[in-house]
């Protein structure tokens, strides 16, 4: 499998995708999303800001758990 290097434009696509997910988050607040909606999209935002921040290749779900992961065991894709 090729290792490439993801693009800039996806990078920082993911930074502000996930700096406005967390401000949605914000302003809507926990009384109009709900515990789990907060949760999830709280989550969602985190997972978008560290694999746009660490340059990971694979889906946003995966981010968050590959930080965890020696780099031969990471998956990027679910």
């Amino acid at each position: 499998m090729s290792k490439l290097p993801p693009l800039l434009f996806g990078r920082v696509a993911r930074v502000l995708f996930g700096v406005g997910v967390l401000y949605w988050t914000w302003v809507e607040g926990l009384e109009e999303l709900g515990l789990a909606g907060y949760t999830v999209l709280i989550l969602l935002g985190l997972s978008f800001l560290i694999g746009g921040a660490v340059g990971n290749p694979g889906c946003e779900v995966t981010a968050l758990p590959n930080l965890l992961l020696p780099k031969n065991k990471q998956v990027h894709f679910v």
